[in-house]
């Protein structure tokens, strides 16, 4: 079947396996190349035009619109000369230019161009036939081995017409800026390569001497006729310039081929636009075609490339040996290589923390470099300004900017040593310069001597292309007797891996290379990575919590002031740097006032956690003293896995009648900060903003390294969960979600500023409403696939719900009970996809519905108010409600356990006795929790957690492994032949804040996975599994008995995730499931799959054959919200029992597979979606289906005679059915009539009054009364 490829795989530049971008240059004053535009008063960039012999006959003028120069032949002007900048050919570093001339295409003969070559003065390029359109063109001529040293005369490159004069209205010069050489193993410098449609198919070889790529038109459907080509988003995205694309192509076997490409617009054909087909020969040769297009708007919306190459009308295959992507500017700016160095320094200077930490800056840094930048701005800015003074402050601000970076703390201390390797000089990979690289064959090893012994526990191993999937760190002191640290795998080429362990002293530090025939290493590091043991307690807090507070560090003892009269700010991040060190865990802010004067970073596997106070002003307050400003800095980032809860924000400097713009209290940033490691699901909860003026931002913040929004800003799973406060202009603006997030009890109101003790300034409401009402939105949701909502209430804004076009896609989501009250209008929608939209279920808006996109909007039950306009299904009858009930909490007793582990390695050493002793303990002792600092613990066996007894890890929030980081807890697990879980729960117990990882089940061996024991299994009642991970398990979570509770459980399960026995009032909440888990890890075994890999050998091998979300047997008063499967069989399956499901969605079922299969029970479930299989199997009761691309059917019933009828079935829309689905017609004949049949279009289809079929038409069913 078809897949989205959006971003349920990895986007491709969070993995610096898949995309390799540009090498980063000096600044350039000329980014898109030189040129000019001709006419009587020429413009000029770089190239200085002139006629000749005779520049008296040249000819000036304007034809359609456009300014040119014309030779005069007649008058002795026979040709256009043209003098290259020498700047500019100093600075591109290649021989190789494109030179696009825009001529008019009048009468016969040729368009021709000599340049300075280096072996020649005078070499031809080839020419342009003139075809007499009488149109302008754009030709494109390719010169290599150019010398551009002025001996065509005094210039460079002369065009002229053969046998005509020609007309020229702009000429410019550029260099290809993206490059990529296919392959078996393509060199990719700023394009990812992907073949289609098929990969498996793709033909590889050696065609004299140069390697390619081939499509093979025999390859069974979906066919392998495409190669797509993303352009790194740094070198072009959202283009508006021209673009030259050139193929190498080899000319063999009178084929054909072309470019589809990512062009202005929203519908298919306009993100895959044609190019020209080019029809070419027989040769045997290998030639060069470019592509001029000037509408290439490079957006990653040609199925995540930019452009594909197809082989024409696939009858003979292409080879294709090299692509080259050149940018050619439309408008010569003078100022646009200043702007883009800018650019790049304001990136560099916010990015940057100043510190001594490695990464850091020396502190003044910023300002420093800030300063600068202000110069050069100032520059750009003048009017009129000079190509002299542009180069004058381009050189000051690059200057600035490679000393700012060259500050960097390095704690690196490979180049002090000596480097060795088994075979060849090795000095390369401890230079600091990863633009070179050692090359070592079979079975390699590299070395550093570093003189003397010296405290190691870090080796990270930059890769090339080839790689060691498997490698053992080894440590001497003698240079003869080595001992093993640590063995680990890279899983791809071109990114680092990284070896932990325990701090040894050691002179030489050895990486031993296998598992391929050759390695290529750019550079190799060593350092004494910061080890931190926290001291976790169990906090008293003044406020009642769901779960209670184990603080491994309390920020007020590394300075933080509780009275608000001191800055905190680098107290609190100093808290947190240590969390970061420990491998995660919980920094606590006692109740108290927190002065805050810039960004708080909460970085992965982390959680900031106050006192969240019940009373308004209560508790834990932010004082959030920060610069104002649209982009002002936000007072929270968070990263990924990590969380800020339990406090209460307040700006003082904050005005209700002139609101002051403030950037967001809370930030998601996703894959836009650092990278791998904060993409996925960050967590803001229990907090309340008493004034902000923007709330929450989620994907909102530009990348760091300059990607763009579309793949630099992609975030995954949000957990925004109850959330109060008053945001003056937005509550909340997210975008950019690549899988689900959830957003449960919202609530955006100006009673809480309004409300507030009198030391926080209360305005009146009337003042805070008069202004939300005319500038404020509630919330505004962009690029969100398939987000969740759950009582989300806004209200005395502007606009409730503004669903705005994405950076990447386009929203869809459901919501459940949504309040909406007092604004403008209640739900206005600009753009969705058309192929479904949004649901409301239950709930009230005020102000009515506007949606002008071509999506719908689905109302189930929704009390509106106000115009409705545009697409919008108003289903019959009443939606189901949920009412949250408390998650249990455990006995507040800790018990920290003190076992073997390791922060980010795992010891040889068997922890399971010490934790089932500590376990055991707090049974003993009646109960508690049993506390796991983070770590990795090695389980050989399994555990038993008493009765009444919580096994808890490091975790405060929702967490699952990071793509290259696995902090927090993790119980890895070996035990395989038995039928007894991993951990089994006793009566009320639990687990939350850990994950299970199985080292030895990786899909990528070449047995494949093999079946395990439950992960959690509790039979004993009021059982609980909250905020767990399993990346990589065969069955999750088998829970009986009543009460049970499993929330916020994310991994990749095999055959069954979750599994709900008998029972009653059991709740599955906030579950998300993706194969793609198995490699979003850290833990980097020996030959671990990589991502590329990840439906082949996960998602069909085995997760859409067999997998389930969620089986049902037994259970009564089940209740399940927000859960989620990407890649299953099927979602949820009740074999018997009674559930309600709210929110409930699945992507890329497989075969026969269901969103919802009924063996038998009673099912009922509320804002259902799905991609592809089928929605439900069985009887049950759907309300708000959201099916994408929905085949449906309309079916009507009509009485003929006296007697009723009425239509029974799960409707899509109204009056319309899901092909295949079960529909019930009954007919009632009144007391005077009989029922006789029914009939469609005359003939008779049933005789029974009540008739239940198959939908498979447009029908209109009559009931015949006697």
């Amino acid at each position: 079947m078809p897949r989205r490829l959006l971003a349920r795989v990895l986007p491709a530049v969070l993995l610096a396996s898949v995309i390799a971008a540009p090498a980063a240059h000096a600044a350039t004053m000329y980014p898109s190349g030189v040129g000019t535009d001709l006419g009587p008063t020429p413009t000029t960039l770089g190239v200085q035009p002139a006629a000749g012999d005779d520049p008296a006959g040249l000819r000036t003028g304007t034809e359609q619109g456009r300014t040119y120069w014309q030779t005069n032949q007649a008058a002795g002007t026979g040709y256009l000369e043209f003098d290259v900048d020498h700047d500019y050919v100093d600075e591109i570093g290649t021989d190789d230019v494109l030179v696009t001339v825009t001529y008019l295409d009048s009468g016969s003969g040729t368009l021709d161009l000599q340049y300075d070559a280096k072996t020649n003065p005078q070499q031809d390029a080839t020419d342009i036939q003139l075809t007499n359109t009488g149109t302008w063109k754009t030709g494109v001529f390719s010169l290599t081995d150019i010398g551009f040293t002025n001996r065509l005369g005094d210039a460079d490159v002369r065009v002229f017409g053969a046998g005509a004069d020609i007309t020229i209205a702009s000429l410019r010069i550029s260099t290809a800026g993206a490059s990529v050489q296919l392959g078996a193993t393509p060199v990719q410098n700023g394009i990812s390569p992907r073949a289609g449609d098929d990969a498996s198919h793709l033909i590889t070889g050696v065609q004299d001497g140069r390697a390619y790529w081939q499509t093979d038109h025999t390859a069974p459907s979906p066919g392998t006729n495409f190669f797509y080509m993303n352009v790194a988003d740094t070198y072009l995205y959202d283009n508006h310039s021209l673009a030259l694309v050139s193929i190498d192509y080899f000319d063999e076997g009178n084929g054909q081929f072309g470019l589809h490409y990512d062009s202005p617009g929203e519908t298919i054909p306009e993100k895959f636009k044609n190019s020209e087909v080019i029809r070419y020969g027989d040769t045997k040769t290998w030639k060069t075609y470019t592509f001029a297009l000037p509408d290439a708007v490079m957006t990653n919306r040609s199925n995540g490339g930019d452009f594909r190459i197809h082989n024409g009308d696939g009858s003979v295959d292409l080879k294709v040996a090299a692509v080259r992507v050149a940018k050619v500017a439309t408008t010569l700016d003078v100022t646009e290589g200043l702007v883009d160095l800018i650019g790049q320094a304001t990136r560099a200077q916010k990015a940057a923390r100043e510190g001594t930490r490695d990464g850091q800056y020396p502190v003044g840094s910023r300002a420093a470099l800030q300063s600068a930048i202000d110069d050069a701005q100032a520059v750009a800015s003048t009017s009129g300004v000079t190509d002299v003074q542009v180069k004058a402050a381009l050189t000051t601000l690059q200057a600035k900017l490679d000393a700012f970076t060259a500050s960097i703390v390095d704690t690196n201390f490979a180049p002090s040593g000596t480097a060795t390797a088994s075979n060849g000089p090795a000095a390369t990979v401890n230079d600091r310069d990863d633009s070179t690289s050692w090359t070592g064959g079979a079975d390699s090893w590299l070395q550093i001597d570093l003189g003397k012994p010296r405290p190691v526990n870090d080796v990270r191993v930059e890769w090339a292309e080839a790689y060691s999937p498997d490698y053992t760190v080894q440590v001497s002191n003698d240079g003869k007797k080595f001992t093993s640290v640590g063995r680990i795998g890279s899983p791809g080429g071109n990114q680092v891996s990284r070896t932990r362990f325990a701090t040894t002293s050691a002179r030489y530090v050895r990486v031993a290379m296998t598992g391929a025939d050759s390695f290529i290493v750019k550079e190799l590091q060593l350092r004494l990575t910061p080890v931190v043991t926290p001291k976790p307690k169990l906090v008293q807090t003044s406020n009642p919590t769901e779960d209670g507070v184990i603080a491994d560090f309390d920020a007020t003892q590394y300075g933080a002031d509780r009275t608000g009269r001191r800055d905190s700010t680098k107290a609190i991040q100093e808290a947190i740097y240590a969390c970061q060190d420990a491998g995660g865990g919980t920094v606590w802010l006692p109740a108290g006032q927190y002065k805050v004067t810039d960004t708080i970073e909460v970085h992965a596997f982390c959680s900031l956690r106050g006192d969240h106070g019940q009373k308004l002003g209560t508790g834990t307050v932010i004082i959030a003293d920060l610069p104002s400003g649209d982009d002002g800095p936000s007072l929270f980032r968070i990263g990924g896995s990590a969380g800020v809860l339990g406090v209460t924000t307040y700006y003082p400097n904050q005005s209700a009648t002139k609101p002051v713009p403030y950037g967001y209290t809370f930030e998601i940033p996703g894959g836009a900060w650092i990278g791998n490691e904060n993409y996925m699901m960050s967590t803001v909860s229990d907090v309340t903003m008493l004034n902000s003026y923007r709330g929450i931002g989620v994907s909102t913040m530009p990348n760091d390294h300059g990607n763009a929004p579309s793949s630099g800003q992609v975030h995954e799973s949000t957990t925004i969960r109850n959330v109060t406060g008053t945001a003056l202009f937005e509550g909340a603006r997210a975008y950019n979600g690549a899988d689900v997030g959830t957003w449960e009890n919202v609530a955006f109101s100006n009673m809480y500023w309004a409300s507030a003790p009198k030391a926080f300034n209360p305005p009146s409401r009337q003042a805070l409403d008069a202004w939300t009402r005319a500038h404020g939105t509630g919330l505004v949701l962009g690029d969100l696939e398939w987000d969740q909502f759950y009582r989300i209430s806004v209200s005395d804004y502007l606009v409730g719900i503004h669903v705005v076009a994405g950076q990447r896609a386009q929203f869809t989501g459901s919501f459940l009970q949504p309040d909406v009250r007092r604004t403008g209008t209640g739900l206005l929608v600009d753009v969705m996809d058309d192929r479904w939209g949004l649901t409301l279920a239950g709930g009230h808006v005020d102000g009515g519905i506007t949606n002008n996109s071509a999506g719908y909007v689905k109302i189930t039950g929704t009390d509106v108010s106000g115009a409705v306009s545009g697409i919008v299904h108003r289903m019959s009858g009443t939606a189901p409600t949920y009412d949250q009930k408390p998650l249990p909490k455990p006995v507040q007793q800790l018990y920290v356990v003190d076992a073997p582990h390791g922060v980010g390695y795992l010891p040889a050493a068997d922890a399971t006795r010490d934790v089932q002793k500590v376990l055991d303990r707090a049974g003993r002792d009646g109960g508690g929790i049993v506390y796991l600092p983070a770590g990795w613990y090695r389980i050989s066996t399994h555990l038993s957690v008493p009765a009444k007894v919580e096994l808890r890890g490091a975790s405060a929030v929702p967490n699952r492994d990071q793509g290259g980081a696995s902090g927090g807890t993790v119980l890895q697990a070996f035990e395989r032949n038995t039928d007894t879980a991993l951990i089994t729960l006793k009566s009320k117990a639990g687990v939350r804040g850990l994950r299970v990882f199985y080292p030895e089940n990786n899909p990528g061996k070449a047995e494949g996975v093999v079946p395990y024991p439950y992960a959690i299994r509790g039979t004993a009642g009021g059982n609980y599994v909250i905020n767990a991970g399993f990346p990589n398990a065969w069955d999750g979570i088998d829970l009986s008995g009543d009460n049970v509770v499993v929330r916020k459980v994310a991994g990749a399960f095999f055959d069954h995730a979750i599994s709900i026995r008998a029972g009653k009032n059991g709740r599955v909440e906030g579950v998300l499931s993706n194969g793609n888990a198995v490699t979003r890890v850290g833990y980097q075994e020996p030959y671990w799959m990589n991502e590329g890999s990840i439906f082949e050998f996960v998602i069909d091998k085995y997760m859409r054959k067999t997998a389930k979300i969620v089986t049902v047997d037994g259970a009564r008063g089940l209740t399940l919200l927000d859960v989620f499967a990407y890649g299953f069989h099927d979602g949820l399956v009740v074999n018997s029992g009674q559930v309600d499901a709210f929110n409930l969605g699945t992507d890329n079922l497989g075969t026969d597979g269901h969103t919802i299969q009924v063996i038998s029970g009673d099912v009922e479930a509320t804002n259902l979606a799905r991609y592809n299989g089928a929605t439900l199997s069985g009887t049950a009761t759907l309300h708000n289906v959201m099916v994408i691309n929905v085949v449906q059917r309309s079916v009507a019933v009509q009485a003929n005679g006296n007697g009723t009828v009425k239509i029974a079935g799960n409707e899509s829309e109204p009056g319309k059915y899901e092909f295949g689905a079960q529909v019930t017609v009954t007919a009632t004949p009144s007391s005077d009539s009989v029922f006789q049949s029914w009939t469609v279009n005359g003939t008779v289809v049933s005789t029974t009054p009540s008739y239940t079929f198959t939908v498979s038409t447009d029908q209109v069913l009559t009931a015949n009364f006697q």
